[in-house]
Order: structure tokens, then C-alpha cells, then sequence
């Protein structure tokens, strides 16, 4: 059997975006993910659908699996066959053991490859406004584990007098010791510095103060891990380079529940105002072949056919092409329920005739009321989730009706556990919502901000006893919007 390779894999400081393209590709070919607790979960929605994610967060004093195990799971898995990742915070071989597990990987004559990530200690203190370095003030910068303090490994007669910006990683149990051998050895009391706890996510909090504040532990109660603290001159100027907390969501958890096709755009719009955003549901698009099949030979028949969503004009259209079928069999117009959806219809060479400006099924009843011949047979094509609530309607107004679930999706708990700690939860359709409850229960909406897309799936949610508000545009870009008036008039 041919050996699989492994990748040891950097997923930088927490924000998905700051993985690099080398790792995130990785990630989507991976049969096996072996991930640690610090890595943002929703990257694990990128891989494929049929991967094995193996947890081995190690928090502090408490492992969940040895660092042996770790490595003979990589072995064993690449031994195999597979392909393996394994996803490790930050980057591999910066206080990471990547390179312990990658000399066992080479002892046991396994292919692996080192993919770097972005490193905590410059990074999260590029998100809290410090520099590094800066010309003339500081022109070197100092690394080092805050672990190893209570062992005197450290030289701190030498540490406590290098110039520059000195950084500890994994030093939030031991930063008061920290302070105190630093000033201890020479390093003047009134150093400023500053402890970035949680860098790049939405519980991103800097303590900032002097050297002497750290080692008499006026700050104890506050300094959580995971952190990263920094000591020097470069602080000062945190008040102009904090960019990251001007932005307008700072500092807000936003959990979407959506596909992982379709939910790119609006994390990207959320990213860029500073939104720290969770994937409320994994999932994945199951195809029905048998209810394709159903209506195949008719084709023609249909008057009118009708997409609700980017999936089913995919699903539906790539198992025509897999059945080999003529799509000039049909001979239709065509509806769509969003611009989305009719322009991935439009890319396939179909004029849609019909798209309501309120992208929903209440805004397609509403053309279909009063612009279309009753006399119009018509094909919906939609997610078994829908449910018969559009079919009901247009059979009310006199059509006859036919509809497909083309397809379905089939989901699961996001292992995020941030999930329960966001701020602000999106629904994008009442099926979403249904899914998500049986996941988490309604009671973890209680006393949140709900924004629900439209009309139908508010009083959804309202059948639930779940209270929302509505967009005023049922797009991304309505959700954004909405969101930042929520948080503007701090709702």
C-alpha cells in the first residue's frame, strides 16, 4: 500500500483568513485532520466532506491526548494511505513541536512537508496597534517561551538587558514571575507593557500598563490565556495603530448558519468590519438523484422552472450533464429567487425572466400573482428542507405544480465552541434555523441579537418563541447592513 503524507500545518494566531494558501489547500485535500485546541475551528468546514478530524487540544496541565499518541497517529494514519494534516495555532516550528513530530515523521520514514503560519508574536500584536520594531526606537526584537521561567532556563541577567521589544508566548500563568525576574535583573520598573489576550478574535482584549503593574499582579484577574505578552518602547503607539479595534464590529461574535458554498462573501463583507465570525452548522450537499429522475422524460413540458438557491441550479444542472440529458429539452422560462441564483443560471446560458426584487418565496408569489399566465405549468426546484410552502402557494393562485428536492443537506455541530459565546446570530432560511436548534437548542438565542433574512423566516422563528429582526434587503449585503445598525443603535 502506498505510504500517505503528512503536513504539519501553521494555522496562524486564531482569524481564519490568516492561514496561508499553501496551508488552507492542504486542509481542503486532507483525509485526516489532526487539529490542537487553538486553531479556528471553522477552518476544519473547509476540508472535505468525508475527512476524520481528530482533536488533541492541549490546554494548560491538560492534554487530551500525549504528544506520543499525536505522533503515532500520524504514523498510523499515513501508513495507511491517507493524507494527513496536521493543523497546529500558529506556526509549526515557533515553540510549536513541529519539528519533534516531523524528525519522528522522518525516523519512520514517512513523507511530510512543513507548511509555515503566521506566528501570535508578531501577529497579535499587529492586531492590537504595536509594532515590533520601529525605526531608531526599536530595531530588534526578542522571542521567548514564558514557560520555562520557574525553571531558571532562561538567562535573565542577559534577557533583562537586551534593547528592543522583548516578547513571551504562553506566559499567562507566569507573567507576574515573568516581571518580576526582569526587573529583578535590571529592567527599569516603568518599562511599558502590555498583555494581548485572545489576538484576532472577538474576545480580543489588550491590558496595557508598566512592567511593574505585571510583577505586583495588578492585572491578575484579568490576564486569561491564551496571551501574549510584550514588553518595550513600541507600545506608545497603540493608541494610532490600533486599527483593528476602530473597525465597526470590533469586538462582536457573529455566528452564521449557512452552507460553506455560499457563505464566503458574506464572511469576507464581516471580516472587513472587524467581525469575528463562527459557522454556526458544518454541512454537505447531498445530491437526489431519484427525484431528478422523476421529471427527466418531462422536461419539456414545463412552462415555468424555478430555482430557490445557487445549490439547486448545481445540483440540478450537473446531474443533467452526468446523465447525459440536452438541456435544450427544455424549453421553459426561468425564475430565480435571488440575484445569486440567477446569475449562477444566467452562467450557464439561461435568460431568467423572473427574479423578485424581495429575494424570497413571498416576493416570487407575488410576480407569479400578478404577471403569469394561470395557465403556466411550472417546475420548483429546491432543497428538501423548503419544504411544500412555495408549491402550496402557487397551486392556491391556480398553477399546476410540480416540485423536486433536488437535493438536501445533511448537518452537523461546528466543534467551535465560540458558538455559544457569539453576540449575534444570522438565519438565512427557515430550514438553517430548524438545523441549528436541533444542534444547540433555542435557549442559547435567548437574550442575543437575532437577525433573521425575511419575512418567512422570522415568523419562523417566532413560531420557535425566538424574536428577531428582519432585513430590510433579504442579500448579503442587506445582512451586513442591518447588523451594523444593530450594533450602531446598540441594540
Amino acid at each position: 500500500m502506498k505510504v500517505g503524507k503528512v503536513y504539519i500545518v501553521g494555522a496562524g494566531p486564531y482569524m481564519e483568513d490568516l492561514i496561508t494558501v499553501k496551508g488552507l489547500n492542504a486542509i481542503k485535500t486532507a483525509d485526516v485532520i489532526i487539529y490542537d485546541r487553538l486553531i479556528n475551528k471553522n477552518l476544519l468546514k473547509l476540508a472535505k466532506d468525508d475527512a476524520i478530524y481528530i482533536y488533541c487540544g492541549k490546554e494548560p496541565k491538560k492534554h487530551v491526548l500525549s504528544q506520543d499518541r499525536i505522533i503515532n497517529l500520524m504514523i498510523e494514519y499515513a501508513k495507511k494511505g491517507f493524507n494527513v494534516v496536521r493543523l497546529k495555532g500558529g506556526d509549526p516550528y515557533i515553540f510549536g513541536r513541529g519539528a519533534e513530530e516531523a524528525e519522528k515523521l522522518f525516523e519512520n520514514d514517512i513523507p511530510f512537508e512543513i507548511i509555515p503560519g503566521v506566528s501570535s508574536f508578531y501577529s497579535a500584536l499587529t492586531f492590537a496597534g504595536i509594532p515590533i520594531t520601529y525605526r531608531k526606537l526599536a530595531r530588534e526584537f526578542h522571542v521567548f517561551t514564558g514557560h520555562t521561567c520557574d525553571d531558571e532556563e532562561l538567562n535573565w541577567n542577559i534577557i533583562s538587558k537586551l534593547d528592543g521589544t522583548l516578547i513571551f508566548l504562553m506566559s499567562a500563568e507566569n507573567i507576574e514571575s515573568v516581571s518580576q525576574k526582569l526587573i529583578l535583573h535590571g529592567k527599569q520598573p516603568k518599562t511599558l507593557a502590555a498583555a494581548v489576550i485572545n489576538a484576532t478574535t472577538g474576545r480580543q482584549k489588550v491590558i496595557s500598563g508598566y512592567l511593574e503593574d505585571f510583577a505586583t499582579g495588578k492585572f491578575k484577574n484579568q490576564i486569561a490565556s491564551p496571551m501574549v505578552f510584550v514588553i518595550g518602547e513600541v507600545i506608545k503607539f497603540r493608541n494610532k495603530l490600533s486599527f483593528y479595534e476602530n473597525l465597526p464590529l470590533f469586538g462582536k461574535r457573529i455566528c452564521i448558519t449557512r452552507p460553506k458554498s455560499v457563505s464566503r462573501n458574506i464572511k469576507s463583507l464581516l471580516f472587513s468590519l472587524g467581525a469575528d465570525v463562527v459557522d454556526g452548522c458544518c454541512s454537505k450537499l447531498v445530491l437526489h438523484r431519484e427525484e431528478i429522475d422523476k421529471i427527466l422524460n418531462s422536461l419539456p413540458e414545463y412552462d415555468i422552472l424555478v430555482f430557490t438557491s445557487v445549490n439547486g441550479v448545481d445540483s440540478f444542472f450537473d446531474y443533467l450533464i452526468e446523465k447525459n440529458i440536452d438541456v435544450r429539452n427544455i424549453r421553459g422560462d426561468f425564475a430565480a429567487i435571488g440575484k445569486k441564483t440567477a446569475l449562477s443560471l444566467q452562467k450557464r446560458g439561461f435568460r431568467v425572466k423572473y427574479i423578485p426584487d424581495e429575494h424570497s418565496s413571498d416576493g416570487l408569489i407575488k410576480i407569479f400573482a400578478n404577471e403569469v399566465d394561470r395557465s403556466k405549468k411550472i417546475l420548483t426546484v429546491q432543497s428538501k428542507i423548503a419544504g411544500d410552502y412555495l408549491k402550496n402557494a402557487l397551486t392556491s393562485l391556480g398553477f399546476e405544480v410540480d416540485t423536486i428536492f433536488a437535493y438536501s443537506m445533511e448537518f452537523f455541530k461546528n466543534p467551535n465552541d465560540a458558538v455559544y459565546d457569539s453576540d449575534i446570530y444570522v438565519f438565512t432560511s427557515s430550514g438553517m434555523f430548524r438545523h441549528f436548534i436541533e444542534c444547540y437548542g433555542k435557549e442559547i438565542l435567548f437574550n442575543k441579537i437575532v437577525i433573521s433574512i425575511g419575512e418567512h423566516t422570522k415568523k419562523t422563528l417566532e413560531s420557535f418563541g425566538v424574536q428577531s429582526i428582519t432585513c430590510d434587503e433579504a442579500t448579503d449585503e442587506g445582512i451586513v447592513n442591518k447588523i451594523l445598525e444593530v450594533v450602531k443603535n446598540g441594540v
